[in-house]
């Protein structure tokens, strides 16, 4: 390094120890036999390492493993110290003093003397693992195409969302049972799936089974299998889910629906791993990770003496809740996307999206049954549109219709968006019968008749005819006013 003139009799603060502690990077100087001979603070934040701690080591402590020389190996192997290359920049993972491995974006400068001999490195290190956290956000909220890494199945920008995401991170780095929460169709079994994916176990199978389809006798055959004769019916050893997810996972729906003799059995499963075939004494073992989920409160159940106590303790070690749909609404128009993408490919047809107003009225539904209630609008309006995109009439009655749509949550204990608007709260039939409320409606919705049909619950045409037996016309001029003529 060069001193500027101007500078040379002011560069006390110019030491190499000084401009070596401020850089933000982490910084090592190694010589030619590859012994750390430099080494500055941001490099023991990142690190955890001491500069006293790691000075004339082996710079191969820190087992990066973009390089081809590992710790306790000797450093003749580096191609950067044989002068193979005269700098390289590269993504690797460095080891930390607590064994931690941290992502790191390494540039190697080789440093000669003037007879062009290599006698040292001159290594950086940036920390990768803000970057990283990033990516990873990026592709889980990319839609439902995902690279690997990211959370397959699930879509969503929201907050609640992303609190899930996260939390299936944490619980596929862990092999604890899992207990899943949702109301029905929020996507627990989605949640299942990406938890396996992203786990461990990823390579081996994920077996799933609904507890509440079957009866007591034959889901303690279907989970634990039977031998010949168990039964009526049993002419051969079967095998349960249990071992046939052997290695992988056994996802459990509806859990709260389970008889008090299949609650024993699966605690047993749960403290020791072991269980009986259907018929047999003979105790088996199985290696497998427990996922369950329900859509009941079991604290509840316990309370009432439903659910067992212990049972109850055991599968919810790591609990994760899935948001209803009414919760991330800013969610739908992600999800209209991605049905509407699917059912273009299935059906072969060219849907390029969702009118204003049949939007409109998705974001203020309930949507009591979530996701899975999405979804089915979607697909009836497949059936049903003409166009090239969907409009409100294409959606199902009872989502596009206010007075269906509002008892219909009203029953389920929610409450529409639409029930906060003080314009429709007027009885539809006063609305229309009266000629003044009638106007008043169509001045608020400047003269769009899909719009006060939709405010109404009824069809487009049903305001046409209306506003003819009442003798009500209408213009709109320029400035968006309504001048009626009564005949």
């Amino acid at each position: 390094m060069k001193l500027c003139q101007c500078t040379t009799n002011r560069a006390e603060w110019l030491s190499p120890e000084i401009l070596l502690g401020t850089i933000p990077d982490g910084v090592m100087v190694v010589d030619a036999e590859g012994r750390v001979c430099a080494w500055n603070r941001a490099m023991q934040r990142l690190t955890g390492y001491a500069a006293d701690d790691v000075c004339g080591k082996p710079c191969t402590f820190l087992e990066c493993d973009a390089c081809g020389v590992h710790a306790g190996e000797s450093v003749e192997n580096c191609g950067l110290l044989r002068g193979e290359a005269d700098q390289l920049t590269i993504e690797c993972e460095v080891r930390k003093s607590d064994g931690e491995q941290v992502p790191v974006l390494k540039s190697v400068g080789v440093v000669r003397d003037d007879a062009g001999k290599v006698v040292g490195l001159v290594e950086t290190f940036s920390d990768m693992r803000k970057v990283k956290r990033l990516e990873r956000e990026l592709v889980v909220l990319g839609g439902s195409e995902f690279e690997p890494g990211g959370v397959q199945g699930l879509i969503g920008r929201s907050d609640a969302m992303r609190a899930v995401y996260e939390r299936i991170h944490l619980a596929a780095e862990s092999e604890a049972t899992v207990l899943l929460l949702g109301e029905t169709g929020t996507g627990k079994e989605r949640v299942g799936e990406a938890i396996h994916r992203e786990s461990a176990r990823r390579d081996g199978p994920l077996v799933k089974v609904n507890c509440s389809a079957l009866s007591e006798t034959l889901l303690e055959s279907e989970l634990f299998g039977h031998v010949k004769g168990a039964f009526t019916g049993a002419t051969q050893d079967k095998p349960g889910r249990f071992e046939m997810a052997g290695c992988g996972m056994i996802f459990l729906d509806e859990i709260g629906d389970l008889t008090p003799l299949i609650q024993l059995k699966l605690l047993r499963v749960l403290q020791e791993r072991t269980f009986e075939r259907v018929g047999d004494s003979t105790p088996r073992t199985v290696d497998i990770r427990v996922v369950c989920a329900t859509h009941r409160d079991l604290h509840k159940l316990v309370r009432q003496g439903l659910f067992r106590e212990d049972l109850y303790y055991r599968i919810r070690v790591f609990p994760i809740t899935i948001p209803p749909l009414r919760e991330r609404k800013c969610d739908i128009p992600l999800l209209l996307d991605h049905f509407i993408k699917l059912f273009n490919a299935s059906t072969g047809r060219d849907i390029q999206g969702v009118e204003e107003e049949a939007m409109r009225c998705l974001m203020d539904h309930c949507w009591p049954w979530n996701v899975r209630e999405l979804e089915n609008a979607v697909e009836h309006a497949f059936v049903t549109c003409r166009n090239g995109r969907i409009s409100l009439f294409d959606l199902p009655m009872e989502i596009r219709m206010i007075e269906l749509r509002n008892a219909h949550c009203l029953e389920r204990g929610y409450a529409n968006e639409s029930e906060r608007v003080p314009s429709r709260a007027q009885p539809a039939l006063t609305q229309m019968d009266d000629p003044d409320a009638f106007l008043k409606l169509l001045r608020e919705c400047n003269g769009n008749k899909s719009e006060a049909a939709r405010r109404l619950g009824v069809n487009r045409t049903t305001i046409w005819r209306r506003m003819k037996n009442l003798g009500v016309q209408y213009s709109v001029s320029p400035g968006r006013s309504i001048e009626p003529a009564r005949q």
